[in-house]
């Protein structure tokens, strides 16, 4: 029991000592990081914003030009 606390404890030690030694980004570094995260979040964003706005514009355009046309065909007919 005793090997094992004592190789826990070391292993505890080496952890610790390891992530004590971690190098530390400036906060310019990190700027740069989320600036260059979010640009790409937002190009995603508004090429999926552009594709959905495109299909929709189809679709309404043409369900709008399909009534346009029942339209002047109804209207031809009454004539």
């Amino acid at each position: 029991m005793k090997k094992v606390l004592t190789s826990f404890t070391a292993l505890l030690l080496a952890v610790t000592l390891h992530s004590c030694n971690e190098a530390k980004m400036d906060p310019a570094a990190i700027t740069a990081k989320v600036d260059s995260l979010a640009a790409s979040k937002i190009e995603a964003a508004n090429a999926a914003a552009i594709t959905e706005c495109e299909t929709r514009m189809t679709t309404e355009v043409k369900a709008m030009t399909d009534s346009l046309v029942n339209a002047a065909q109804m209207a031809n007919a009454a004539q």
